[in-house]
């Protein structure tokens, strides 16, 4: 069983459920990390790592682009959700190439949000090269922008987006601009317009680290993109980056947030906030997400994985390991990390917790087959999970968080030789819940990381699987 598919349908189940109970629940997410292309669409030269033979199955990401010239590719996700509650939109990205360009790279991506009543036969991605498939743009000319854009926000490592040229509208200060250009930048557009001249908007931008020296000077700044040439995707504790793009309704009008979170760091900062009039721009009913990257010139792989779709405003996990998989006939080390989320703007001091390894019917796994040997934690004001002595692969307790703040629980075990079998699961599953709050939306209050027991091969590299089906 491929396990993050089974971790996707899963999760798809509690998101049907919970939209016949409660109005404006949801959680939706998709790693991108097999070659399973349920529930996306995917378009140009964009493909699934995993699905070429790139990376293996289970370890892949979505590249948008090659590292090569003058590629565009598109993906966006063909399950609605519904905007009563806010969304959180949640990815990571690598951002990186294997020769040099002399550009620096180039040019960017862009997260966009559109209106989901815009059906799969009348989607239309706005123009590529500096527009990162959002925005109007002049070739051909009269490009419109993407069908039933709300917002899209441009990552944008070359720096044309924020600027008004190629028939895109409106521009960043010329202040902020270096020759014309905001490489390094968050960028952020409005709506598509059926007056061109009114569509994707320029509304604001957020330019990222040291803006000294020449635009050559900025664009080779690790910011938005890795600018070591390196043959191999760059490992997360050289280049990480994880993004939220939060839209919230906290009076009348609504507020467009975007944190980051990069390498070795634990929690997430602000880079940029907007009010967008709800007078002006009107917030569809249920809305839809999807990415798009263009490469002129300059160019990067340009890669996304481990979406997650949400609520804002409430408590929610995430959980993450180290490894996919591990093998059967070896005794190994695996690490999970469970983040608990309050989003709330109140401190709370009581938030359950419990974490256990289960076998695929939930049954907690026995410490034979696997056994928890360490937890640590960070970002808590308090908390009383043990932290040793484990007798079972159960373990509950109580954390504290500030308002909008984040900690991590890491989990480190030991899977047992022969534990469980080949072509089985087990999970981690991580369950929070608080009485001191009313939580608005539930779907997001358990969150399941599965773990693919191989049979591997011995007689070559013990960490390239080797199925025995």
């Amino acid at each position: 069983m491929n396990i993050h598919k089974y971790t996707l349908k899963l999760l798809t189940a509690a998101f049907s459920l919970s939209l016949l109970s409660v109005s404006g629940q949801f959680t939706i997410t998709n790693p991108l990390t097999t070659r399973d292309m349920t529930g996306i669409k995917v378009g140009d030269n964009a493909y699934l790592t995993a699905a070429n033979g790139v990376d293996p199955n289970g370890a892949g990401w979505l590249r948008l682009t090659e590292a090569k010239t003058n590629q565009k590719g598109f993906m966006y996700v063909l399950q609605g959700f519904p905007t009563t509650l806010g969304v959180i939109a949640d990815f990571e990205y690598k951002d990186w190439r294997n020769v040099d360009d002399s550009y620096f790279g180039a040019d960017g991506f862009s997260v966009y949000l559109f209106d989901a009543t815009v059906t799969d036969a009348n989607f239309k991605l706005g123009g590529y090269g500096g527009s990162l498939g959002y925005a109007t743009y002049s070739n051909p000319a009269g490009t419109t922008g993407l069908s039933g854009g709300y917002v899209g926000v441009g990552l944008d490592a070359y720096g044309n987006y924020a600027n008004d040229g190629e028939n895109r509208h409106g521009s960043a200060p010329a202040g902020t601009l270096t020759s014309g250009m905001l490489p390094n930048a968050f960028v952020l557009r409005g709506p598509t317009s059926s007056t061109y001249t009114s569509s994707n908007v320029y509304l604001a931008s957020a330019p990222l680290g040291d803006r000294s020296g020449t635009v050559a000077d900025i664009r080779q700044r690790n910011e938005i993109d890795y600018n070591t040439i390196t043959a191999t995707r760059p490992a997360d504790n050289i280049f990480y980056r994880r993004v939220q793009v939060i839209i919230t309704k906290p009076g009348n009008d609504y507020v467009v947030t975007i944190k980051w979170r990069k390498e070795n760091q634990t929690t997430f900062t602000q880079v940029l906030s907007y009010t967008l009039s709800s007078a002006t721009y009107p917030i569809p009913a249920n809305l839809k997400l999807g990415f798009a990257a263009s490469t002129g010139g300059g160019f990067n792989f340009q890669e996304i994985r481990n979406i997650i779709l949400t609520t804002p405003g409430n408590l929610r996990v995430d959980s993450r390991s180290d490894s996919y998989f591990t093998c059967n006939d070896n005794t190994s080390n695996l690490t999970f990390k469970v983040e608990v989320s309050n989003d709330t703007d109140a401190a709370l001091n009581s938030i359950d917790f419990n974490g256990k390894i289960t076998d695929d019917n939930n049954n907690v796994l026995d410490p034979a087959k696997f056994s928890i040997t360490s937890l640590s934690t960070t970002g808590f004001t308090n908390s009383n999970i043990p932290i040793s002595g484990f007798t079972s692969n159960n373990i509950s307790g109580t954390v504290g968080l500030t308002a909008k703040s984040s900690g991590i629980i890491t989990i480190t075990g030991k899977y047992h030789k022969r534990g469980i079998g080949t072509n089985r699961n087990f999970r981690m599953v991580s369950t929070v819940s608080s009485n001191q709050i009313t939580d608005t939306d539930t779907t997001n209050n358990t969150a399941v990381t599965a773990i693919e027991v191989r049979r591997c091969s011995v007689v070559s590299n013990p960490m390239m699987p080797a199925y025995s089906k």
